[in-house]
């Protein structure tokens, strides 16, 4: 493998907006950076406590909606015959699915023998009502059971919580007595060798404890329902409010500040540079589109296009008409058309996924922006393209940089700054708490 195309797939993945990477990247930052904070300030209690806080959760976060989903697909879905790989957003629209089922060929990639238009038709067979409740069950179910997988780290995490510290209570204060009657035996040498040598076995122990359409959108959905359960399972109102800060920056950073910044580079990068770089890095990348800005390909392929007032049939079937224009190949660079082998071996449009007909028309306008300012350029187009592929990468990595910098040091700090205005202290406030409501009972 090339280091181009290496290069192409690390940007490529990052950049994407649909990917759980670059968001699992960005967690990643900040799950290790609160957790070493937690261990540095708050001490080894808190920093467990924080360790399967975030840790368990980032598995939860990136694993539980796909684990439950693939288990209703082979529970629910093979009770029902129905094929979970076809889109329900075909199935929803009658003429889409007309056209789906007359266009399918080959086989369906999941089961190596059902064929794409077997798969359709079955799923069409009462009108594509099962089909679609099955899908509405399965994003609820699949979404309720991992909140539910959530709530229950949690609790676990706290029990184990509350009991290392009243063990270490327990320890302390039976260290106390253990010194109290070895005072009685030798009480002089005891209280020099005290005094010089104090004991750390408490802190000994504890640090060997301590050593659904769109998966984003999927993702949103339990990252709401994520910080609702942490703000209502908050121990005390310190740390609903450390919560707070934590979660309001993370789902700024991660969902919203990103397109921010993406937006913001894509703009400079037009307006001062006169390189529209907002064509993902697949289709920059492709030695096609060097060739179609040289001689004139995209504006007029993009002429070919239906016109907007077309069906939404002629425009699919355009899709499947005309491999050779560069917006079709363009549009299976960039994943908004999938393709699989057909009984042939040869290369298709795989009609059970959805095809979005706006992403196609929006990426032809795209496509004619950056034929525009190459024409405007006046300068070769390997320079050209080497100066649009370089900005897109630095605005890729800028995104994942500025981001990872603010999850991974600024919210930290802040958390344990509040913290510190609140309570007078960065150590762990939740272990006192349960130190003061439990003191009676081990004294």
């Amino acid at each position: 493998m090339s280091i181009q195309s290496i290069t192409t797939k690390i940007v490529s993945t990052l950049g994407n907006k649909e990917s759980l990477i670059p968001i699992m990247i960005k967690d990643g930052v900040d799950s290790s950076s609160l957790t070493y904070k937690s261990f540095k300030e708050g001490g080894p209690i808190e920093g467990m406590d924080r360790a399967i806080d975030e840790f368990g959760t980032q598995a939860i976060w990136i694993g539980g909606i796909p684990f439950y989903k693939k288990l209703i697909d082979y529970t629910a879905y093979k009770i029902g015959k129905i094929n979970p790989q076809v889109d329900p957003r075909i199935i929803a629209n009658k003429e889409y699915s007309a056209w789906a089922k007359e266009n399918a060929k080959g086989i369906m990639a999941n089961t190596k023998s059902q064929t794409v238009q077997s798969a359709i038709k079955d799923c069409l067979k009462d009108g594509g009502k099962l089909a679609k409740n099955l899908y509405k069950g399965k994003i609820i179910a699949a979404t309720a059971l991992t909140l539910a997988t959530f709530f229950l780290l949690t609790k676990t995490k706290q029990k184990r919580t509350k009991n290392t510290v009243i063990d270490e209570m327990k320890s302390i204060k039976d260290h106390k007595i253990k010194q109290n009657e070895e005072k009685n035996i030798f009480s002089e040498f005891n209280e020099y060798h005290s005094s010089k040598n104090p004991t750390f076995k408490g802190i000994g122990k504890n640090l060997g404890e301590a050593i659904m359409f769109n998966p984003v959108h999927n993702m949103k959905i339990i990252d709401a329902g994520i910080t609702t359960e942490r703000l209502a399972c908050s121990r005390n109102k310190t740390e609903f409010f450390e919560h707070a800060i934590k979660e309001g920056g993370f789902l700024f950073f991660i969902y919203g500040f990103g397109n921010l910044i993406e937006k913001g580079i894509n703009k400079a990068a037009d307006k001062f540079f006169h390189k529209p770089i907002d064509l993902k890095i697949d289709v920059l990348m492709d030695n096609k589109l060097a060739d179609a800005l040289l001689n004139g390909k995209i504006a007029k392929d993009v002429a070919q296009l239906p016109k907007k007032d077309k069906s939404l049939t002629e425009k699919l079937n355009f899709l499947i008409n005309n491999p050779n224009n560069i917006i079709v190949q363009a549009a299976k660079k960039s994943k908004f058309i999938q393709t699989l082998k057909d009984t042939n071996g040869a290369n298709i449009i795989d009609t059970s996924k959805y095809i979005d007909i706006k992403e196609i028309e929006a990426l032809a306008q795209q496509l004619l922006n950056i034929d525009k300012n190459f024409q405007a350029a006046k300068e070769p187009v390997n320079k050209f393209l080497a100066k649009t592929k370089a900005l897109k990468v630095s605005s890729v990595m800028a995104n994942i940089g500025i981001s990872c910098l603010v999850l991974g040091y600024v919210i930290p700090k802040l958390i344990y700054k509040y913290r510190e205005m609140k309570t007078g202290t960065t150590k762990f406030h939740v272990a006192e708490d349960i130190k003061k409501q439990n003191k009676k009972d081990i004294q």
